[in-house]
């Protein structure tokens, strides 16, 4: 048995932190260093980072809700085959089902659940402990979040086309700017009814983080997003803005 064993929780590391975002940077930090320790792949600290991003602030912002005389409590332990973590806050609780489904066209420009929905897509394991309390979620190695005939390390071709107030906003010199970070091929362009279309290849992860990134970036000038997914055609060299 290691000093911390992911299967058994009385072993595993912890820090209790003040419900500041500055202050849960540390464990944060820390726990990504040790996935890159035991050799973790650039995929799952990426997944990993992601989601405790999201877990992180829900405890301070919507747990504790920014009260600085609570705390948040993490505890983690990670090995070479999987890494567990659990965030807790001091708040009141919440009910995951009661959350309404952030993908929904309605709910599109209204931040809240996202945290939810990205911790469950990029994680393997989750579970909503002591009535909302407590997150627990794991990140294997060899990752089985994503099933399908696909390899998310295949490369697909996706269309969106956002509408709502997207064009004269900046909508294509954001997602221009953004595409910078992720490795991503493509263009984005505005459309006559008045949509932005954005046309991206790369694989499933690189462009669930991109779409993610703009919808983020953009959530106040999107009211919808209609996506779909095609084999690539291997006809871009970098990502541009399309008149």
């Amino acid at each position: 048995m290691t000093a911390f064993d992911p299967d058994n929780e009385s072993t595993f590391h912890e820090c209790v932190v003040a419900s500041d975002l500055r202050e849960v940077c540390a464990p944060k930090q820390s726990i990504l260093t040790e996935l890159q320790r035991c050799g973790y792949g650039e995929e799952a600290v990426f997944a990993m980072k992601l989601a405790l991003e999201e877990a992180l602030t829900n405890a301070v912002k919507h747990g504790n809700r920014g009260d600085p005389k609570k705390k948040v409590i993490v505890r983690f332990a990670v090995s070479p085959e999987k890494a567990v973590v659990v965030v807790r806050d001091e708040g009141g609780g919440f009910l995951p089902d009661d959350v309404p489904d952030c993908t929904s066209p309605d709910r599109l420009p209204v931040p809240n659940g996202r945290g939810i929905m990205l911790i469950r897509a990029y994680m393997d394991e989750v579970c909503y402990r002591d009535h909302g309390r407590e997150v627990y979620f794991v990140k294997r190695r060899v990752s089985t979040a994503r099933t399908g005939c696909c390899s998310c390390n295949d490369v697909i071709r996706r269309t969106v086309r956002f509408s709502g107030n997207v064009q004269g906003v900046g909508f294509r010199y954001t997602a221009a700017n953004l595409a910078t970070r992720f490795r991503v091929a493509g263009y984005v362009r505005n459309l006559p009814d008045g949509r932005v279309e954005l046309v991206a290849e790369g694989t499933e992860v690189e462009l669930d983080r991109f779409q993610c990134e703009i919808e983020k970036a953009m959530s106040s000038a999107i009211r919808d997003a209609a996506s779909s997914d095609a084999p690539p055609t291997g006809e871009f060299k970098a990502f541009s803005i399309s008149h």
